[in-house]
């Protein structure tokens, strides 16, 4: 069968049209980006009133100044250069001149080949590397990936250095989402500062931060990583003496070495403990600083636009994770396991605002406060109020930093904060025993169990620092306040997930044996009544005595046990994965119901996960059963205010059926979703489960928000912050600012900015896309029958498991392609430079398209967001792609008989270019996004080698075990580092 016809050829992405169709996905032009940047530390609180009287010394961004301070590329090349000179150095001193040599000499015609793409030079490269030993190629593996690590830390450090030039007035900037930009540009349209102010502070972007495998750097490498950036940000920002200067470079150089000394392999799989110690590792490193900081900058900019501050309640942001909690497919995720990673959460925020409260105690010396704030220290005093004992009573105060042993009676302020860190001691205290194993301590103060607890005093503190007229000085204290909104006593709140079919063995398990039958066999209207009728009943329905056979459904049980101790100070919701029917919701209800302790237990929301094709297509069933059903309806008033929460899934549907069906059957789900909720009276909130690449729905998040259907926002965005994605928005602390600042500005834009309206014929245009689209995705990944066998010959997805990137396995369970997750899905294609996934089913759909339908195409990709935002996404993959490396896969790895297949499919990924261009109007790929250009082309001389390495690598172990022998160390070793070492390169991997 053939793949698909090919009847125009395709336009180099340089404009050469000469140039072999295999070129045209690597020739593009170098340019640059701007992004985040790092902000003072200092604590200031912008009050209402007291900004005013500052005006004369607080300025804001001053657009239009000076020509750039910070060029748009030769900063970073020199960066880059200093960055490889260094390491190169450090290499050199470690193997023989020998090694060396070769190694220089695959650099130099990498470079070579990056400027000219000549295709003698590719061959080149491939023979040198094909006659290297396998500690050879290790070596190469490791020096590629760590050049394309560095890269991309100088790239970062460059977009903040740019930013912060943009804000001193001294330079322009290629996209403008900063919070005064926005501001400035909602008041031109007519919004008046009241309107703005009153959207903004009720609106709420909570990121949800997963465990999904798709960071392949240890956070070993990524602590040095970020060093590395400290040092780059001196080096360009600080007037510094030449000694100075001296120690930075001696300081770059050894945290380079220190990189190259680092095993850059994980032998072991990380436990979905670790997962959740590195997304706390994350929260801390950066969010945790980054939050008051966005939230005075926020404050500062709505006071220069004539606009009200934020009360202190406003909540721009919450975090929540699924580390330890989702055991969708994991079976390392058990309830002891989650009842250790909440003690974990609580314990490392004990931690933090312990320290926090440390700091308040020694600089709040103030020796007068409010009448309020006397009196509420000596209710303190009284025994039936006291939840210490008083300061210095007890010998345990000697582990304090200050103060341990006296805390003036006349300085009200320390009395509280004493007080204070007594019970957040207890607090860390006691989850730490928990941890141990260990009986609870003996406190002389009682922990804190709720976050009102810790935000009553510090707001009595803060009035009695307004009453008193010194506003100036209650900066910490609100940044603290601003802490306790974001991150609650957890960091983070823990979602558990878990398949719909789980729930249906456990609750057969149940039905069985009570004597009624299989749950499982029943049909959809069946186990609606029966649910119907214990909801209604308040009977418990599982008997003391029952303890089920199956270890599965045993688990599934002691999971809702387990939730009903914790309640949901820290946890967040239950989400249904696979979840297809109004039954697998309201099932849920009634484990939660049926395991809780108390009658005024506080279920977890329960949120379907819709992440197929065919439960995006029936969402309008299954809300409209729900939300018809009268037991339902009262539990959405009674717990949650009438708030219906919904996952909308983009890497299954995906998969299932293309990217382009996958966008518009998820944009149709959700107006269709809408609409009945507004019907029934339910505000219906939206949870995206986005990965990093565009063929899980990744992609720059302010055009993604920004091009949702209407209705959809309403001032509220959950969205997953997965893998890679977490170190690209908050690694380094510019970036995490500017992050906050992205989603904040595009939330209140989509509230405040007009509705497009898609015309009819727009609708038409698409159905008909996404049909053939469809179609032809479908008859090649799941019909064609050469095509799993050349997915497992031409990837190293067989090797993915290699990576130990994650706890969970590759598969829910066995099978073919059709059982594989999405992210080793994607991440085989993105290795080999293919990234199939993306674009499979597009060109083909727009080659079918009429003359008055491709004008029609033109006319929404410049009026439509949605439409502009899909196609501008999928040029961003389509610039990383590399036809000519896909071949080499080929050439190397595939049986001579399938290799015509995958000729037809990279003919394919040409066609798709072309008419991709044709629709946006481009001459090259992202000749509309140079930033997105330039940072591509920062890493692209030092992916090559990598790709020809890992070609290599495959070929020798997989000849090693056709014949029964041993693969050496070195060589899955050389293997393991490409695989990270691509990732790193291309971003957006998982």
């Amino acid at each position: 069968m053939a793949v698909g016809d090919m009847s125009k050829k395709p336009p180099s992405a340089g404009g050469d049209t000469t140039r072999p169709a295999s070129t045209v996905v690597r020739t593009l032009s170098g340019l640059s980006d701007d992004g985040p940047m790092p902000r003072s530390s200092n604590n200031v609180s912008w009050d209402t009133g007291l900004l005013s009287s500052l005006n004369s010394n607080i300025g804001g961004i001053k657009p239009g100044g000076r020509a750039d301070s910070v060029d748009f590329l030769s900063p970073l090349k020199k960066d880059v250069a200093l960055l490889r000179g260094l390491l190169f150095d450090v290499v050199r001193a470690q193997v023989s001149a020998e090694t060396m040599e070769k190694l220089e000499i695959i650099s130099k015609l990498s470079s070579e080949f990056h400027v000219e793409a000549d295709d003698t030079t590719f061959t080149t490269i491939a023979g040198t590397i094909g006659n290297l030993s396998e500690e050879e190629l290790q070596l190469v593996a490791s020096l590629f990936s760590s050049m394309s690590n560095v890269a991309n830390i100088a790239e970062y450090v460059h977009r903040i250095r740019r930013r912060r030039s943009y804000e001193r007035g001294e330079g322009a900037m290629l996209t403008h989402t900063s919070v005064d930009e926005v501001l400035r540009d909602l008041v031109k349209k007519g919004h008046t500062p009241e309107e703005i102010h009153a959207v903004l502070k009720s609106q709420t972007v909570e990121m949800v931060l997963t465990a999904h495998p798709t960071q392949a750097v240890r956070r070993s490498l990524l602590s040095k990583l970020h060093h590395i950036a400290d040092i780059l940000l001196d080096l360009h920002d600080k007037a510094l003496t030449p000694n100075e200067r001296d120690d930075l470079i001696i300081g770059l150089g050894a945290h380079l070495r220190s990189l190259w000394r680092t095993d850059e392999v994980r032998r072991t799989k990380p436990t979905p403990t670790d997962e959740a110690r590195n997304i706390l590792q994350v929260i801390e490193h950066t969010v945790w600083d980054a939050v008051p900081v966005f939230v005075r900058d926020t404050n500062k900019a709505l006071q220069r636009h004539k606009a009200e501050v934020l009360p202190l309640d406003a909540r721009l942001f919450l975090f929540s994770s699924w580390a330890g909690g989702d055991r969708d497919g994991n079976p390392f995720v058990t309830p002891q396991v989650t009842r250790e990673v909440v003690a974990i959460n609580r314990y490392r925020a004990a931690v933090l605002y312990l320290s926090e409260i440390e700091h308040l105690l020694f600089d709040m010396s103030v020796h007068y406060g409010s009448d309020e704030l006397k009196a509420y220290n000596a209710a303190l005093q009284k025994p039936d109020d006291a939840k210490t004992k008083s300061a210095g009573a007890e010998k345990a105060n000697l582990k304090y930093k200050e103060f341990w042993n006296h805390v003036p009676p006349t300085e009200p302020y320390r009395v509280l904060l004493s007080h204070m860190r007594d019970r957040m001691a207890a607090t860390r205290d006691h989850c730490e025993a928990q941890l141990s194993g260990a009986s609870p301590p003996t406190t002389s103060a009682e922990p804190f169990t709720e976050a009102s607890e810790l935000l009553e005093p510090l707001m009595v503190m803060y009035r009695s620092l307004v009453d008193q007229g010194d506003d100036l000085l209650s900066g910490p204290i609100t940044d603290l306040i601003a802490r306790v909104h974001a991150f609650g006593l957890t960091l983070v709140k823990l979602d558990i997930r878990q398949e719909g079919e789980q729930h249906t063995q456990a609750m057969s398990a149940i039905t069985e044996y009570v004597g009624l039958g299989s749950y499982a066999d029943w049909d959809e209207d069946k186990r609606m009544d029966y649910l119907t009728s214990l909801l209604s009943s308040k009977r418990p329905l599982i008997p003391r005595e029952f303890v089920p056979e199956s270890g599965a459904a045993a688990d599934v049980l002691d999971t809702f046990e387990v939730i009903a101790g914790m309640g949901r100070e820290a946890l967040g919701a239950y989400v249904v994965s696979m979840c297809f029917t109004p039954s697998d919701v309201l099932l849920v209800a009634f484990l939660q119901r049926e395991y809780a302790t108390s009658a005024d237990f506080k279920p977890l929301r329960v949120v379907p996960l819709l992440e197929t094709i065919g439960a995006l297509q029936s969402c309008s069933t299954t809300l409209s059963t729900l939300f018809a059903h009268p037991w339902y309806r009262q539990y959405l008033s009674d717990h949650f205010d009438n708030v219906q929460e919904v996952m909308v899934g983009y890497s299954d549907s995906g998969k299932d059926g293309g990217r382009l069906t996958s966008a518009w059957e998820l944009y149709k789900a959700q107006e269709s979703m809408v609409a009945i909720a507004e019907k029934h009276g339910v505000c219906l909130r939206f949870f995206h489960g986005r990965g990093g690449t565009v063929g899980r729905g990744g992609g720059p998040q302010h055009l993604a928000i920004l091009s949702q259907p209407p209705k959809t926002i309403n001032g509220y965005l959950r969205v997953t912050i997965q893998g890679e994605v977490m170190e690209q928005d908050f690694g380094l602390a510019g970036l995490a600012i500017r992050t906050l600042e992205t989603y904040t500005t595009a939330v209140l834009k989509a509230d405040l900015t007009s509705e497009v309206s898609v015309k009819s014929e727009w609708r038409a245009v698409m159905d008909k896309l996404s049909t053939a689209s469809y179609n032809h995705y479908r008859r090649i990944v799941h019909e064609e029958p050469r095509f799993v066998e050349y997915f497992r010959f031409a990837t190293p997805e067989q090797e993915l498991g290699l990576l130990n990137i994650g706890s969970r396995p590759q598969k829910r369970k066995a099978g073919g392609v059709e059982t594989l997750r999405a992210i080793p899905w994607i991440f085989a294609w993105t290795q080999t430079r293919l990234h199939l996934p993306v674009w499979l089913g597009l060109g083909t759909a727009l080659a079918g398209s009429n003359a008055d339908e491709m004008a029609t195409i033109r006319t929404m990709y410049k009026e439509w967001p949605f439409f502009k935002s899909f196609f501008d996404l999928i040029e961003m993959v389509l610039a990383k792609a590399d036809a000519q490396t896909s071949a080499y896969y080929d050439k190397e790895l595939v049986p001579e008989e399938l290799r015509p297949f995958g000729a037809e499919l990279r003919e394919l990924l040409c066609g798709v270019i072309t008419t991709v261009l044709e629709t946006t109007g481009a001459r090259q790929l992202l000749d509309k996004d140079p930033v997105q250009k330039r940072a591509i082309n920062t890493r692209r001389e030092w992916t090559l080698p990598l790709n020809l390495v890992q070609v290599e690598a495959l070929r020798r172990k997989r000849e090693l075990l056709n014949k029964g022998d041993t693969v050496p160390t070195a060589l899955v070793d050389a293997l393991v580092i490409s695989m990270k070492g691509i990732s790193s390169a291309l971003q957006n991997t998982g």
